[in-house]
């Protein structure tokens, strides 16, 4: 789909507004993941289709993002979910519970079936994009760090065991979601519905709450 856009406001000095400039980029996102999703990928996709979806020209585009390998990565980053801002720690709550939520909020964002085709598609480009190896690394760490500072709080109350909070939070993570290869990787058809997350995220639970909590 192409959108006809109007000029956009602008500045005193002749600039898009910030406002603009925002909208702009949150338009050409959209495109770009449209269309490395529809292309199968970089090397199918056109710089020149997503500016035409995007409502911008194609110098604009290059203007932002030097090339298609640059707007990938800048998509990666862009897709990165702040679900700390969805998740209140109540240290009063049982640390079974704490972590049933904050395990239903990560599973929530990784089985969406439009995020699931996204990250088949960076592990399909990431043995050919230069830095998006390190890019998706770093992208872990921060991803990580909200399960981290959580697994911390509740060790401070005295409740955990567990010696490393970040290879604890990469185990809760697992057993929540990564672990669930299959369902990750597309070898299975399977629809993981809103019921059979929390199936999962309560076992995982269960599991995690049994090796590194006091009974």
């Amino acid at each position: 789909m192409t959108f006809t856009q109007d000029p956009p406001p602008v500045a005193p000095a002749g600039r898009p507004t910030r406002d603009a400039s925002e909208q702009l980029l949150n338009r050409i996102m959209d495109a770009a993941r449209a269309e490395f999703l529809a292309k199968g990928g970089i090397q199918g996709a056109s710089m020149e289709g997503i500016a035409a979806a995007a409502g911008c020209s194609k110098l604009t585009l290059y203007r932002r993002f030097g090339s298609k390998e640059e707007l990938f990565m800048a998509l990666v980053k862009a897709r990165a979910p702040d679900y700390a801002s969805q998740f209140h720690l109540d240290l009063h709550q049982p640390p079974a519970q704490v972590l049933y939520e904050l395990g239903l909020i990560i599973a929530a964002f990784f089985f969406k079936p439009e995020h699931l085709k996204f990250i088949r598609l960076v592990v399909a480009e990431m043995p050919r994009v230069p830095g998006l190896a390190e890019l998706i690394q770093a992208e872990g760490d921060r991803f990580r760090e909200p399960v981290r500072k959580c697994l911390e709080a509740l060790k401070s109350s005295g409740q955990g065991t567990f010696d490393d909070s970040t290879l604890a939070a990469i185990q809760f993570i697992n057993l929540c979601v990564l672990g669930h290869f299959y369902l990750l990787a597309g070898y299975s058809s399977e629809q993981v519905s809103p019921e059979r997350q929390e199936v999962l995220v309560r076992s995982a639970v269960t599991l995690f709450v049994s090796t590194h909590f006091r009974a």
